[in-house]
């Protein structure tokens, strides 16, 4: 006889309502249960493409399967956990009967094809059908497959009011198949007054399934050899809101890649997802998608974007797109495994240079290794979850490592042989240079300054062992830690310092020998300081500094930061882009005035031809 069964707990432990997975979703229900129906559809792909099919319907409440029955098990839920203090339970049953008791009944129906369905329909154990309706924390998929922890079946059960679910199957061994389970708490029956495990299951005897297709939506039929699954959540709880807008913004954001790479396409309510959809849909929910889908997406559709891919340590294809030159770039790369979701957003990217990326990791053996370390929920990659950590550290290094490398190559080589440096821009004068009706001093002055350099020593401090920083010299340049792929890298801060203490210092511009009494100077504090790298091979970069206070006889030390040490930069010239000449003096650019908030522009030629952070310390005589 077809009907709900909840099986004994044989007077064991109880189920309250927060024990179980469907808690894990709850927070974030409908970005859960997109993330996780894709992963799934992704993993049982039959062909190249995936079509997932989001569409709600309502039938009459007297039309949903085993009704009464599960009106009746509202009640005695509520009823054996009444006298508990936390509302929590109280609060779902109440609400479970409420709808119930209503004349029609909202379902979200969700269908993928292309795919092999849910085989083993038969099996007890360990079959891709048991491992979905009837397994706990179970998973047995491939090791490039998506999901590996058996968890983001509870994610459905999250988006119903009766936390109450019917699966149906018509997979490629021509095997058909429904059921329905119920994920409540423990209660009592009302056969024989005996507490059940919470959990029940809406099919034949022994809670088997009944083989054959479950029709529930109006009009909607496999036809013969349309193999798929279909999961049907009773008593959708957002029919009545915008619910297409949070699956679309969640497709967008966790599965870009498998869309862009037409493994996947989707239909939600009236609209579809597909790649020749995509620029359309994330204009439209532009103010509703994370921070960094919109700039991945130009990634993949850029003529600029630097591609770089390589068999990674023999483990299979990595493929890397960098995009350079925004200056509103997120300076993060999407970090794709080969199902095509988005695994987590990589930060901590070298240098300054505005850029981002996205990474497909394709190959079968390195997604096997990478999915051992997945978290639950999809987002992070774990090294102490593989059986060998020191191994799996290595390998998340070897990753950061490389794209880190990729970066700094296509930075420092400008992406090509014509290129706009990255962040130009920004150092671009706000005049238009030709106006013969500007005054002469907004015209950009091409004359440069060169001077002879000797060989530059290591800038070390008295008292000071060579390739060590102290604190006060932290202080003094404005900088600070931040974590740059695999290693640690000095950065400027925009030159703030709590020292208002004047220091002795040498003149701006005399000669080695003179005899010019010492200048008092001054720290001036900047807003920000930009350095670019135009051209590595030629030493060529381009400032960008905007001070925080006025003032004259400006002085700008400049050094390059190595891991232990700074150096005095060999300048070989400086151009002051709008402003008049700058004296140069081995690592020294004099003879500027700086004004409040006003950006300073100039273009600077080291004798140096490496990749290298840059630093200032920035005085003046007079503020």
């Amino acid at each position: 006889m077809i009907k709900w069964r909840f099986p004994s707990n044989d007077h064991g432990e109880n189920k309250g309502i927060n024990d179980s997975g469907v808690a894990t979703f709850r927070g974030t229900p409908l970005k859960s249960l997109a993330r996780e129906i894709c992963q799934n559809s992704l993993d049982a792909a039959r062909e190249k493409t995936v079509r997932v099919d989001f569409n709600v319907f309502s039938l009459p409440m007297s039309e949903v399967l085993g009704i009464e029955y599960l009106k009746d098990v509202f009640k005695r839920c509520l009823n054996f956990w009444g006298m508990q203090k936390a509302v929590t339970t109280k609060e779902f049953y109440t609400n479970a009967i409420s709808v119930s008791n209503k004349e029609e009944c909202s379902f979200l129906r969700i269908s993928d094809f292309n795919t092999i369905g849910l085989t083993g329909t038969s099996g007890e154990i360990n079959t891709n059908w048991t491992n979905l309706t009837k397994s706990s924390g179970a998973s047995d998929k491939k090791g490039t497959a998506g999901g590996s922890y058996g968890i983001g079946k509870y994610a459905p059960f999250a988006c119903s009011d009766f936390s109450t679910v019917f699966y149906s199957t018509y997979n490629k061994d021509e095997e058909k198949a429904y059921q329905g389970v119920s994920r409540l708490v423990t209660f009592k029956r009302s056969e024989d007054d005996e507490t059940t495990q919470g959990i029940g299951y809406f099919g034949n005897e022994k809670n088997t399934p009944v083989y054959e297709q479950l029709l529930l939506e109006p009009g909607f039929k496999r036809e013969e050899g349309n193999f798929g699954t279909d999961i049907y959540i009773a008593g959708y709880k957002f029919a009545n809101g915008d619910w297409q807008k949070d699956i679309i913004v969640s497709v967008l954001d966790g599965f870009l890649g498998a869309i862009w790479n037409e493994k996947l396409v989707l239909k939600i309510g009236d609209k579809e997802v597909s790649k020749e959809t995509l620029q359309d849909l994330i204009e439209i929910y532009r103010d509703d998608l994370t921070d960094y889908t919109e700039k991945y997406y130009q990634v993949l559709i850029s003529n600029e974007t630097q591609w770089r891919e390589e068999d990674f340590m023999g483990l299979g294809l990595v493929r890397l797109g960098v995009l350079v030159g925004d200056p509103e770039a997120p300076r993060r790369v999407a970090m794709i495994r080969q199902t095509g979701m988005k695994i987590m957003d990589k930060d901590h990217l070298p240098g300054h240079a505005p850029c981002v990326g996205v990474m497909f990791i394709e190959g079968d053996k390195i997604n096997e290794k990478l999915r051992i370390m997945e978290n639950p929920e999809h987002t992070l990659w774990q090294p102490d979850r593989a059986k060998n950590p020191v191994a799996a550290k290595e390998l998340i290094k070897a990753l950061n490592r490389f794209i880190k490398e990729t970066i700094e190559s296509i930075i420092s080589t400008g992406g090509g042989d014509e290129i706009d440096a990255v962040g130009v821009g920004a150092f671009l004068p706000d005049v238009d240079v030709d106006s013969k009706d500007k005054a002469k001093e907004e015209v950009v002055s091409d004359k440069v300054v060169e001077v002879e350099v000797k060989k530059v020593p290591k800038k070390v401090k008295h008292g000071e062992e060579p390739g060590t920083h102290t604190n006060e010299e932290m202080e003094e340049t404005g900088g600070h830690k931040e974590p740059g792929g695999d290693e640690i890298e000095w950065f400027h801060n925009g030159g703030h310092t709590e020292d208002p203490e004047p220091i002795d210092g040498q003149p701006a511009h005399t000669e080695d020998g003179g005899n010019e009494p010492k200048l008092l100077l001054k720290k001036v504090s900047l807003k920000k300081f930009v350095p670019v790298c135009v051209d590595k091979t030629k030493g060529q970069y381009m400032f960008m500094i905007v001070p925080s206070e006025d003032a004259k006889n400006g002085t700008i030390e400049v050094y390059l930061s190595a891991e232990t040490q700074n150096y005095e930069a060999p300048i070989k010239s400086v151009s002051v882009i709008g402003g008049n000449a700058a004296c140069v003096n081995e690592h020294i650019i004099s003879g500027l005035n700086f004004v409040k908030d006003q950006t300073i522009r100039m273009k600077v030629e080291l004798d140096y031809y490496e990749m290298c952070a840059v630093e200032v310390k920035v005085y003046a005589t007079s503020k």
